[in-house]
């Protein structure tokens, strides 16, 4: 590929010009690409999950540049749902002949999300909780979540012998325990979208990164300039400025979703977003 993960980096500004550009760039060229589009295609006229159509390029970059560093490749998702990220990544690996090997951790069940707006409505008004899930985003109707994953990799010809798919909350100290060895390429954080839960994640997961990995955090952008993109939520985009903190240095932002890398020392007058 002429376009390169490294060089989309250097050329990086955090502008209002700049982002706006990339994100309509990063659509454009989703379509570009036929099976980015047919996928994404797939994803908008099922209701089979969110984000941008800009995303399928993005993470067309980001693996094929994991595939230049790690062979095979592993990359983690926190929030899995309905699976479209991990069947993309899955059909960008046979596509590209990548090795891949993917990691998903969700609860694969929903939350009773109430079907009538009276009864969301008083459900809000009564239940502290339940009004700050509704307002982090967190609310899931009941369904066969581990079938929506199994049908769309049917869809698209692709097997879940690469898969390993862990039911559960992120949150779990054991299931936290149990990749705390591991080092992953790529880190998706898109999980519970309440300050605590993400930071949470960011806690119990980032440090998983390996060395020239990258750290992806949806729905982060609510103070990162440029207009013409959804920003995600304010609860994340705030438990993300700990990462500089951390050790994490923002350096390249596709619509609400901000990628990270880890450094040792972080020069808070870089070109690059730190916040």
């Amino acid at each position: 590929m002429m376009d390169s993960l490294t060089g989309r980096i250097a050329a990086y500004r955090n502008t209002a010009a700049h982002n706006e550009a990339l994100y309509e760039e990063f659509t454009r060229l989703t379509d570009s690409v036929e099976f980015l589009k047919r996928h994404r295609d797939f994803v908008e006229a099922n209701d089979w999950g969110f984000g941008d159509r800009a995303f399928h390029y993005m993470w067309l970059m980001l693996l094929s540049d994991a595939n230049r560093r790690s062979r095979p490749v592993r990359a983690l998702e926190i929030g899995v749902y309905k699976g479209q990220v991990i069947s993309l990544w899955a059909l960008i690996a046979k596509q590209m002949r990548i090795d891949l090997e993917i990691t998903g951790i969700s609860p694969f069940e929903g939350n009773a999300k109430p079907m009538s707006r009276l009864r969301r409505k008083v459900r809000r008004m009564m239940d502290p909780r339940y009004r700050r899930d509704a307002e982090a985003g967190n609310l899931y109707l009941e369904d066969d979540y581990l079938g929506k994953v199994s049908k769309i990799f049917a869809t698209f010809d692709l097997g879940l012998g690469h898969c390993r798919l862990i039911k559960g909350r992120s949150n779990d100290p054991a299931i936290a325990a149990s990749l705390n060895s591991e080092r992953f390429s790529i880190i998706y954080i898109d999980g519970d979208h309440t300050f605590e839960g993400v930071r949470s994640d960011i806690r119990s997961y980032a440090p998983l990164l390996e060395e020239g990995g990258y750290l992806v955090m949806d729905d982060a952008s609510c103070f990162l300039p440029g207009s013409t993109f959804w920003k995600g939520r304010e609860s994340v985009s705030r438990a993300c400025e700990e990462l500089p903190q951390l050790g994490f240095e923002n350096v390249l932002n596709v619509g609400h979703d901000r990628i990270y890398t880890q450094v040792t020392s972080v020069d808070t007058g870089s070109r690059h977003a730190t916040g």
